[in-house]
């Protein structure tokens, strides 16, 4: 496997532990009544550990796999020269820096108290979440440019954060709005879910197509290798954001006439929005590689 490849795969598991986590346990701390959260985020203690590490692993490997790309392969991924070159001399390995700093936050954010440790988990990884935009096209442009496609970008990665990371835990809650002695607990949060949605797509598909107009204009088309994957992220998104109204406005209406079948309903389609979601993350991690212009 090319160094290249393996950045691509460890950008896709970085990206997706972090907007899970950002999301997953900001809608546990901030939307959901506590006495159903703390059983939901209990459930996903193993989860939460697992993407923690590996947010983690994934920030550490970058560096020698980006010293591998840049120098003369995999005997420079451990060359400490030129890992020295990069943090010193490079945007790259400064950037690189902050990233760690933030993978270090959210790994010591795990010893809080049972009570703050989801809130202390989403801001950590909002923060990880945000130290993406520091690399990359957003940083590449200069004026006002240079200053607004990196707010943009963060915008982006937190409001697309928090609409799929919290798909997770709402599968949890919906499974529990079958026990009477949580019902009142998971409307509300089903409730607030909705509400929150909307303005959290909204931010997701207006910060995109900033982002895709700062970096390629407009049309997006098939010229480039580039162009190709984002057109087909786009879709996915689309096609996701489909899914998402499909369940707010046909099956949700429902669950007071038919509870069961809405319920089933909503948790395939959420199930479906966390598969597709997973594809768009992968589609940017691999184009976020790439030369917007060029074929490869």
């Amino acid at each position: 496997m090319t160094p290249d490849t393996l950045l691509m795969a460890c950008r896709f598991v970085h990206d997706a532990a972090l907007m899970l986590l950002w999301g997953g346990f900001g809608y546990l701390a901030t939307l959901v009544p506590r006495r159903l959260a703390e059983p939901v985020a209990e459930r996903l203690t193993i989860f939460r550990l697992t993407a923690v590490s590996l947010a983690l692993v994934t920030t550490c490997a970058a560096l020698p796999l980006q010293a591998a790309m840049i120098g003369d392969g995999w005997p420079d991924a451990v060359n400490g020269q030129v890992l020295g070159d990069i943090l010193v001399s490079t945007s790259v390995g400064k950037a690189w820096l902050w990233q760690l700093s933030a993978a270090g936050a959210l790994a010591i954010a795990q010893s809080a108290s049972a009570r703050l440790v989801p809130m202390a988990t989403a801001a950590t990884a909002a923060l990880a979440l945000a130290s993406l935009a520091l690399t990359g096209h957003a940083v590449m442009q200069d004026g006002w440019q240079g200053v607004v496609h990196p707010l943009n970008d963060i915008l982006h990665l937190l409001a697309a954060g928090a609409w799929f990371g919290a798909l997770l835990p709402l599968v949890l809650v919906l499974a529990r709005f079958g026990r009477p002695a949580f019902r009142a607990e998971t409307a509300t949060a089903l409730r607030r879910f909705s509400t929150a949605g909307h303005w959290a797509v909204a931010l997701a598909i207006l910060s995109g197509i900033g982002n895709s107009l700062f970096i390629v204009g407009w049309p997006f088309g098939w010229s480039s290798t580039y162009r190709a994957l984002l057109t087909a992220k786009i879709a996915v998104v689309l096609v996701m954001t489909s899914v998402a109204i499909l369940n707010r406005y046909r099956f949700v209406p429902r669950i007071g006439r038919d509870r069961a079948s809405a319920l089933a309903a909503i948790r395939t389609g959420t199930l479906v929005e966390i598969g597709l979601g997973l594809a768009a993350i992968l589609l940017v991690a691999i184009f976020g590689m790439l030369d917007p212009n060029g074929g490869e």
